[in-house]
């Protein structure tokens, strides 16, 4: 999926410790800086956090909810490939929206380095008829 104008994320991540302050490390030395240039502001940890051991479970986020980053336009698919590559030790899910309201929600479970759209997820655990009661649901099947 491609973004356009304005990027907007909300990106929850769950594990240990020393994974979490890995993927931190990898933020703040530009690992990002292909897609737009990441600010230390966006990020936010657990309460707990900084008394944690670093072998804890504990969590962070990643979110510029205040203030769109202007782009042209956004992959999200070759941004979550290096994302979730670098959080793969971690839980993650999220979402990614631009100012027009289009919208990609995924997950990515800890050890692995894919993610999955989770509409797609969603409606593979649930009922058929929820995911057809979604109307913003397009699993990419068009009626013949």
């Amino acid at each position: 999926m491609t973004l356009y104008d304005e990027l907007f994320f909300e990106i929850e991540f769950k594990g240990v410790k020393s994974d979490i302050k890995k993927l931190i490390s990898f933020l703040k030395s530009g690992g990002l800086d292909d897609f737009f240039e990441f600010s230390t502001e966006y990020i936010t940890y657990d309460d707990e956090y900084d008394n944690a051991d670093l072998s804890a479970k504990t969590e962070i986020a990643i979110s510029n909810d205040d203030c769109g980053i202007e782009l042209e336009e956004f992959d999200t698919d070759e941004f979550l490939e290096v994302l979730c590559r670098a959080a793969r030790s971690l839980e993650v899910c999220g979402h990614i929206y631009d100012i027009n309201d289009e919208e990609y929600h995924f997950v990515s479970e800890a050890g692995d380095s894919y993610y999955l759209n989770s509409r797609k997820v969603l409606r593979f655990n649930e009922d058929d008829d929820l995911g057809e009661a979604d109307p913003d649901y397009n699993d990419g099947d068009e009626d013949e």
